[in-house]
């Protein structure tokens, strides 16, 4: 198993997804895997975890293994379970070089995002939530973006752990001025937190798109990380 690198074959690549008990989850996670020759693995719900992937690539032989979390932010468990479960990895098996990638959200995907938006003069973009304030203000910023892109006015809501939530959130836009208002869903795949966006979206009477999926720009995303973790690895050996 190789993956893309940009320049030809690399090293194999691991997406660590969040899992999920919805199984329509794990079956984008691993339908994205599929298209990029990768392997997928879960913090939770789901197996296999990513520390019996990755010791079990090491003891088929390989050497190095990139890691990109299949995560949208930079918060928690970007920042702190991915690290932790890597680090157990490298003391399991100190001959593994596992370079670790960045989470894979952000600009490139507002095309995407964009796209399974219908007409609207106001977006919500709704992601899962994070009490953690640097994923808080990624979802912002993305939410800011995504309206620049088109042209009316944006704002980040969440479906736990932060406000506003969905409601509150459409009924600021509509408050503006905004009347014909859309959720754009910051997920890659359907889930529990997901349906909570729908249904509150369905309760506003606003339409609601789809999860992200495999997107043509998320598999970007993704491999621009791979490409990253390779790269960070070779600067560290210089």
């Amino acid at each position: 198993m190789t993956a893309w690198r940009g320049d030809g074959p690399g090293p194999p690549l691991v997406l660590i997804a969040h899992g999920s008990r919805d199984g329509r989850s794990s079956a984008v996670v691993r339908r994205i895997a599929a298209r990029l020759d990768a392997r997928a693995s879960f913090i939770d719900f789901d197996r296999p975890d990513p520390v019996t992937l990755l010791t079990a690539l090491a003891d088929a032989g390989h050497r190095t293994v990139a890691v990109v979390p299949l995560l949208l932010t930079d918060a928690f468990h970007s920042r702190v379970d991915v690290p932790r479960l890597v680090a157990e990895v490298r003391e399991k098996r100190p001959g593994l070089e596992v370079p670790l990638g960045p989470p894979v959200g952000g600009a490139a995907l507002i095309p995407a995002l964009a796209r399974a938006l219908g007409p609207c003069d106001g977006v919500v973009l709704a992601a899962a939530g994070t009490r953690d304030t640097v994923g808080q203000a990624h979802v912002r910023d993305m939410a800011l973006r995504l309206g620049r892109h088109l042209g009316v006015p944006g704002v980040a809501a969440y479906a736990a752990s932060a406000e506003p939530g969905v409601g509150e959130a459409v009924t600021r836009l509509h408050a503006s001025g905004a009347r014909n208002v859309a959720v754009a869903s910051y997920f890659i795949a359907p889930g529990l937190l997901y349906e909570r966006v729908r249904a509150a979206a369905v309760a506003a009477g606003v339409p609601v798109a789809p999860p992200l999926g495999d997107a043509d720009e998320l598999l970007g995303a993704v491999r621009a990380a791979y490409v990253a973790a390779l790269r960070r690895t070779v600067a560290a050996a210089a």
